[in-house]
């Protein structure tokens, strides 16, 4: 058996069996605990941003680049907020938890609600 994405492709001599995996349903907190524990690796988020606009981010945690020292003026997890590095744009984002869609962490996708 070989995965494939969300697809499993089965090998056995015959003609291939192709299975789609179906994507797990998980609540928000425990969407926050496994974005916390994938302690700096990387995963992939779909959310809504504050104005309205749906975006997926290719992330992850502990990035300490780019950090002036400064801090921030408030508390993210006051507002249900999850602070990560954008590997794409190469900067700091937060991740609205109360609109997360869907997050992809060790190659599983899970649905958020």
């Amino acid at each position: 058996m070989q995965q494939v994405g969300s697809f499993s492709l089965h090998l056995s001599g015959s003609p291939p069996i192709i299975r789609r995996h179906k994507m797990k349903t998980i609540d928000r907190d425990t969407a926050k605990q496994y974005i916390y524990k994938t302690n700096g690796k990387i995963f992939s988020a779909v959310f809504t941003k504050k104005d309205g606009e749906k975006r997926q981010m290719v992330c992850r945690q502990g990035v300490a680049k780019y950090v002036k020292g400064i801090g921030l003026k408030f508390k993210p997890e006051e507002k249900d907020l999850i602070g990560v590095f954008d590997m794409h744009k190469k900067a700091y984002r937060f991740i609205n938890a109360k609109t997360l869609e869907q997050i992809k962490v060790k190659g599983i996708k899970y649905k958020v609600k």
